[in-house]
């Protein structure tokens, strides 16, 4: 998970980001989900929020949804190099599929 947390973003939000990365690293995929949730609705446009929340769908196996996430962070920063080499990652996996 990405440690680092950009300065345009308000304590609160740093706070739930941590203790969403403190749930995932626990196991606690649904908690975790919870609190990257209550950081979004701080601030939508934090793409780490969404690339956190990608890989606790995909450590969850909701490779779908962790997609989904991955595309959005991509959408709100195209250079996120971690999110591009996720989604590589699952895009082989489903076309390794068929």
């Amino acid at each position: 998970m990405k440690k680092e947390v950009s300065d345009n973003v308000s304590k609160d939000e740093v706070d739930l980001i941590e203790m969403g990365k403190f749930y995932f690293l626990n196991g606690k995929y649904e908690e975790a989900i919870s609190e990257f949730e209550k950081a979004l609705k701080i601030n939508p446009k934090n793409e780490d929020i969404y690339f956190n929340m990608g890989i606790v769908k995909e450590a969850n196996n909701d490779r779908g949804a962790a997609r989904k996430m991955y595309e959005k962070t991509l959408i709100l920063q195209p250079d996120h190099k971690s999110a591009k080499e996720h989604l590589d990652k699952l895009v082989g996996i489903r076309k390794g599929r068929k």
